[in-house]
């Protein structure tokens, strides 16, 4: 597919003016083979931030599924709960990048409730925009969760991590909106945002 028929999901657009925030979300434990994948988006997230694409990103690892240590931080279930009411709230889903899958009680402890574990992406983008009207870092709104399957076009379309990258590094500038004269198309944004 040559990169002028590439699509952009309207779901991640926003106007980039109003600030955005990226939460580059990564698997605490990791096969040696991902490092280096890893390592390849953070160097990308810190140019996006150079160019002031992206106001500010962060590093997070994923918290631990369980409880909550002392209600101060957030599990993993209760971090991806939270992606996932976006999804749902959009008409999109989290699968397959993340699972969810009950865990038979132990068998040395056969009165236990079973537990649920949640699976996630080695990488995961958080997108939080500028208009978040001041708010605490804890109590900003997700405006966007990549990877995540589009289940409201005709057929399921996943987005990933490289491709949102890729259209932020072609600073906003969508595949999908009509083209001038000179080939380029109009500004389009990356995160969805005010309508």
């Amino acid at each position: 597919m040559s990169a002028d028929k590439r699509t952009t999901d309207p779901a991640v657009t926003a106007d980039l003016e109003d600030g955005l925030r990226v939460d580059c979300y990564v698997r605490p434990t990791v096969p040696t083979a991902a490092d280096d994948a890893i390592s390849h988006v953070v160097e990308r997230l810190e140019r996006l931030q150079d160019d002031g694409t992206v106001d500010e990103f962060r590093i997070v690892r994923w918290p631990p599924d369980g409880d909550a240590r002392d209600g101060r931080e957030s599990t993993r279930s209760e971090v991806v709960a939270e992606f996932e009411r976006w999804a749902e709230q959009r008409g999109r889903s989290l699968e397959p990048a993340f699972r969810r899958r009950e865990l038979p009680s132990s068998p040395l402890s056969p009165s236990a409730d079973p537990r649920e574990e949640v699976r996630v992406p080695i990488v995961t983008l958080a997108l939080y925009g500028g208009d978040d009207g001041g708010e605490s870092d804890e109590a900003a709104t997700v405006r966007g969760v990549v990877p995540h399957t589009d289940r409201t076009a005709e057929t399921n379309r996943t987005y990933t991590v490289d491709e949102w990258l890729s259209a932020a590094e072609r600073t906003g500038i969508a595949v999908d909106q009509p083209t001038d004269e000179t080939g380029r198309s109009g500004q389009a944004t990356l995160l969805e945002g005010r309508q």
